[in-house]
């Protein structure tokens, strides 16, 4: 019974490093993805003279945020407490 609880911890634990590196990986790909679109609606609400086009980063503000909360901060560690 105590080496089913122990397998059991072991795969969790690996569950949270996968999802981990997982995250770590979509930042890479996101990060360039949301500082690209910064600098194309920055420039574009530059040229337009409308800030309304800067909108969009918002919501893509917080996503990037919650992901690297996840990856490099403590996310997991307050949802376990």
């Amino acid at each position: 019974m105590e080496r089913q609880i122990l397998m059991q911890n072991q795969m969790r634990e690996r569950q949270t490093a996968m999802q981990i590196a997982w995250t770590r990986e979509f930042i890479k790909y996101f990060g360039t993805f949301y500082g690209l679109a910064a600098v194309c609606l920055t420039a574009g609400a530059i040229k337009k003279k409308n800030l309304g086009i800067l909108l969009p980063m918002f919501p893509l503000s917080f996503i990037l945020a919650y992901q690297y909360d996840m990856g490099y901060g403590t996310l997991l560690q307050r949802i376990k407490g």
